[in-house]
């Protein structure tokens, strides 16, 4: 029996937006992995991070002062708000702690709600991996192929269809990876 010593070890990344039938993926990578191969199961979101981060700052800091120089009274909301904002020991002023902020813990919920499911299937098939998640503005193709030129994939799994709706029977992510990925590209199809 072939061992990893005896062949280069297989970097795999599967992509997923939530989609993607862990049974199925893990199924279909068990056909490939080998022991010591490394596989990586990522996903990635389009949230405009570094927008919403800026508005969160700016915008809750502005807001806190503006009501507490007017002497209000800060109400739940405002001080659920307020709780955005967080002063960084060393620091002159406040700064939101971007670990912190709602955006961040919603993004982090979304990740592991999206990545926990497939790994759990691949560790029941046997197969080792680690859970990624990438933030992208509009462009999910482009940041996953980055991500498989760092990581030096060879092979990228993902589902025929996430979300999208009008690029035909293969989602519109889906359709750039197989015309531009510098990895051999496996579609899983819906069970």
């Amino acid at each position: 029996m072939e061992t990893a010593t005896e062949r280069q070890v297989l970097e795999i990344m599967i992509a997923t937006d939530g989609t993607l039938d862990p049974d199925s993926a893990a199924e279909a990578v068990a056909r490939w992995y080998k022991e010591g191969d490394h596989v990586l199961v990522f996903t990635a979101m389009n949230v405009p991070v570094e927008f919403l981060s800026r508005l969160s700052e700016g915008g809750v800091k502005q807001a806190s002062d503006i009501a507490l120089a007017a002497g209000h009274q800060l109400g739940a909301g405002d001080r659920a708000a307020e709780r955005l904002v967080t002063r960084q020991p060393g620091q002159a002023g406040n700064r939101v702690a971007s670990s912190d902020t709602p955006v961040m813990a919603a993004l982090r919920e979304t990740a592991h709600t999206r990545t926990t499911p497939m790994v759990a299937a691949l560790s029941d098939a046997g197969i080792s991996a680690e859970a990624a998640w990438l933030t992208t503005e509009g462009k999910t193709a482009q940041t996953i192929i980055h991500a498989v030129r760092q990581h030096k994939a060879e092979l990228i799994v993902i589902g025929s269809h996430g979300f999208g709706k009008f690029e035909g029977l293969l989602g519109s992510t889906g359709t750039k990876l197989v015309r531009l990925a510098p990895a051999s590209v496996l579609i899983i199809r819906p069970s």
